[in-house]
């Protein structure tokens, strides 16, 4: 019983196309097709999804599995814990090492299935994540960019604004601008009150 399937192998648009119609021509009614994804108005069932699944293999597509989806959500759970956790980032700490061991996988197979069920390499998550924390440091922290990139795991603090800049488009000193101006205003506001 579902209602939404995930699929591996959709590259461009004509994918997109050729299983809206194909699956339509199956007789589903289908809420909206996008790169990896077809969503179906009503929930089907076994024989149904065996005949979707059919027709995607015979199109050299795939479904992804529960269990593939299962791994990737337990992979980006492990790399979020390492990063919502307030202490320093431990600069021996191997993200391949950890899900390898962690998930019983080689990390290859891992990096592989991220990229299929994510649309994104698991070295751009890990990077995003890693960046999302230097974000809510500097908004957040009277920490330096230098112990800000410790703390992060950069191995400088060029490393982390060349990162910084390349993926936000601004300098980390904008964040802390950020900073500095929610100090300011919750300190007039406190004081009007």
């Amino acid at each position: 019983m579902v209602s939404e399937i995930l699929i591996k192998g959709m590259v461009c648009e004509r994918c997109v196309k050729a299983i809206k119609e194909g699956i339509t021509n199956l007789g589903h009614n289908v809420t909206k097709v996008s790169l990896g994804k077809l969503s179906l108005q009503a929930e089907i069932d076994k024989e149904a999804y065996t005949r979707i699944e059919d027709f995607l293999n015979k199109n050299g597509f795939e479904i992804i599995s529960n269990r593939q989806v299962r791994i990737v959500t337990q992979a980006k759970a492990l790399i979020n814990e390492v990063f919502e956790k307030n202490v320093k980032y431990n600069a021996r700490l191997k993200f391949s090492s950890l899900l390898a061991d962690t998930l019983h996988m080689n990390y290859d197979s891992i990096s592989e299935l991220f990229r299929q069920v994510e649309g994104v390499t698991l070295e751009k998550y890990i990077i995003s994540r890693r960046l999302e924390k230097v974000k809510e440091l500097l908004v957040y922290t009277k920490l330096t960019l230098t112990e800000i990139a410790n703390i992060t795991g950069f191995s400088s603090i060029n490393h982390l604004s060349r990162q910084f800049k390349e993926l936000t488009g601004l300098s980390p000193s904008h964040f802390k601008e950020v900073r500095s101006s929610k100090q300011k205003l919750s300190g007039h506001v406190s004081h009007n009150l």
